[in-house]
């Protein structure tokens, strides 16, 4: 089955989470072994058995993504392939990221199938009760033809208006969705400007953290407009405020290029969702920002809005005024900045951090997002 297939064709899933069959779920990667992955993969694939599973390859980041070799057999078997990924926390900080963690294991389990975002196809994800951990395990996606975006490989202006419709079909098919009402399914789902993402955004806007980021290269990278960190701060809650007073939808959450790739047949894919459930612009500004070239994306950028917009309409969703829209375009540059200017290179290198940054200080001062958020 492809990665790609529509959300309704992918395998029905045990929706109780986490799976006790499963636990506890291992934390080293030595406990990834055969007898482990046969009881999580009989959450999905109740007839298979792994037989043989040796770790191939173990790539560090925010999560740890470890490709395992495997031998199986039983009804279910040939929808695994040779190898696949298991995703969790394996890592010295992985107990500070255990709500990142839990929000993606989230999305596989109760999200993906529900919603036409294309994404790898998902046979167990779960959380432990008793400890940090939760884990994913999905289709390897390293095959011909699967193509894997870069940040230091800025996108063509088609791959970003292909990715634009991509979005807009799931933002519709969320939007102002019942599901978020008192007691629905998504209720507990957040924006980033609450819960663990207020506290994420806070432990980084501490005086002395602030300050060592506006040394460090991706600093240099950004006008010094955007070093004040009290002006970072009341723009984060402007905009938090803004979003929160507007009609939500379900959004991947981190759109920026190494979470994405192109599938064989084009398609747009998505992996590493930390879904939340906020504002339209809060993603399609960040994916703009971070997909296009610093000399293309302010003259692709209105015309790339006219496309989302106009494919939100296509797939039911609203029809949103094109000058609104815009002002909340700009606005939104805020919060990719200051992801950016903070992210740690434990999660993504200097270079991609400041790639990043660059880009998003441009945007800013094109926009002259000081005076759209004072």
């Amino acid at each position: 089955m492809s990665a790609c297939e529509p959300a309704d064709m992918m395998p029905e899933r045990n929706e109780q989470l986490p799976y006790a069959d499963a636990l506890p779920l291992p934390v080293t990667t030595e406990a990834i072994d055969a007898d482990w992955l046969t009881r999580a993969l009989r959450q999905t694939l109740p007839g298979v058995t792994v037989t043989h599973a040796e770790i191939r390859d173990v790539m560090l980041g925010t999560s740890t993504k470890i490709r395992v070799g495997l031998c199986a057999e039983g009804e279910g078997a040939s929808a695994i392939g040779d190898t696949l990924i298991v995703k969790g926390g394996f890592e010295e900080h992985s107990p500070k990221m255990a709500a990142m963690y839990a929000n993606e294991a989230r999305f596989y389990a109760d999200v993906q199938r529900l919603i036409p975002m294309p994404s790898p196809q998902c046979f167990y994800a779960g959380s432990d009760p008793g400890s940090h951990q939760s884990i994913v395990i999905m289709e390897d996606l390293r095959r011909p033809g699967v193509e894997f975006c870069d940040a230091l490989r800025p996108q063509s202006f088609e791959a970003i208006a292909r990715r634009m419709d991509t979005m807009a079909a799931y933002h519709s098919a969320t939007w102002q969705s019942p599901h978020f009402e008192p007691g629905g399914r998504w209720a507990d789902i957040h924006s980033r400007f609450e819960h663990w993402g207020l506290e994420y955004m806070r432990r980084y806007l501490v005086p002395e953290v602030w300050a060592h980021y506006m040394a460090s290269p991706r600093g240099a990278a950004v006008s010094v407009r955007f070093h004040d960190g009290e002006w970072m701060e009341r723009a984060l809650i402007a905009i938090g405020n803004i979003q929160a007073a507007q009609p939500r939808c379900l959004i991947h959450g981190d759109t920026h290029l190494g979470n994405l790739y192109i599938s064989e047949d084009g398609t747009p894919g998505y992996f590493d969702a930390q879904v939340a459930r906020t504002a339209w612009h809060h993603e399609v500004s960040y994916h703009i920002v971070c997909a296009a070239d610093l000399a293309d994306r302010a003259n692709w950028e209105r015309e790339l809005l006219r496309i989302y917009l106009a494919a939100l309409r296509n797939h039911g969703g609203p029809a949103l005024d094109e000058e609104a829209a815009w002002l909340d375009y700009r606005r939104s540059i805020a919060w990719g900045l200051f992801i950016f200017l903070t992210n740690e290179v434990r999660f993504q290198t200097e270079s991609v951090n400041t790639a990043y940054a660059a880009r998003f200080s441009q945007a800013a001062l094109d926009h002259d997002l000081r005076s759209l958020l004072p």
